[in-house]
């Protein structure tokens, strides 16, 4: 279910870009131009993304980290290595994009008093992406099986990581020379990185009403007509047993007959 999320929920990432990737093509690194997605939100898909990989890699791990019963087959049993090293790279990636875009929405929106933040989440995001493309931490998936899994990504990684050079590189320059601020630690910058949010929000389900049994409109409104029913049978037995007094007079020794 959490990958699953995940995964939607990049895809959104990548559709809300696929414009902002043909202008990047042409005129590749900062100024963005006017009609560019803003970065602030971009940062906060991605980071709801890494949160949603990393959930399901929790989960996975959860279940992989159970003792297996002696009569469990054993492909059944655990979830692949190959699925939670899938799920790690991809938290990383995630991870390591909404900083990019943090420091992007930085450099581009936060004029001279955030040309220090802007390096500093560039830097981090570099050396993320670094380390996934020399599988410090990660692109190990598939390996002995679907090659084009592993290619595709490291593929991305690469892509992404030329585009975070020329952001820093610019900014840096920039901040150097122009703003002088100085550039946070990766703490602080830590402390101040925002919630992620979702493309689009949960909704509770609701199943539909069935057509016929129990719980369908036909069958509530025989319920509903027996009752009504019941209740009249009821309150026509309550008149027949009463009985009925005789009337009796309000003389002296009425009743009294003898």
């Amino acid at each position: 279910m959490k990958m699953a999320l995940a995964d939607a929920q990049s895809l959104a990432i990548r559709k809300l870009l696929s414009k902002a990737a043909f202008e990047s093509n042409i005129t590749p690194g900062p100024p963005l131009p006017r009609s560019h997605p803003s970065p602030a939100l971009i940062a906060k898909l991605h980071l709801d993304c890494a949160s949603l990989y990393s959930s399901a890699r929790a989960l996975a791990k959860t279940t992989s980290g159970r003792k297996r019963p002696a009569s469990a087959p054993e492909s059944n049993s655990e979830v692949s290595a190959e699925l939670r090293r899938y799920l790690a790279d991809q938290m990383t990636l995630h991870s390591a994009l909404a900083r990019k875009w943090l420091g992007v929405d930085a450099g581009e929106k936060g004029g001279t008093e955030k040309g220090g933040d802007a390096v500093g989440y560039l830097a981090w995001a570099k050396k993320e992406l670094e380390e996934l493309k020399d599988g410090t931490k990660g692109i190990h998936i598939a390996r002995g099986g679907d090659k084009d899994v592993k290619d595709r990504l490291k593929e991305r990684v690469t892509d992404e990581l030329e585009s975070v050079n020329l952001f820093f590189k610019y900014y840096k320059k920039t901040n150097d020379s122009v703003h002088f601020q100085p550039v946070p630690s990766q703490a602080d910058l830590q402390a101040r990185i925002p919630a992620g949010i979702m493309a689009i929000g949960e909704k509770p389900y609701a199943p539909p009403a069935p057509a016929f049994g129990p719980g369908s409109v036909a069958y509530l409104q025989s319920q509903t007509h027996d009752l009504i029913l019941d209740g009249d049978d009821a309150i026509q037995k309550s008149v027949v047993d009463t009985p009925i007094s005789s009337a009796v007079g309000s003389y002296a020794g009425a009743g009294a007959y003898f």
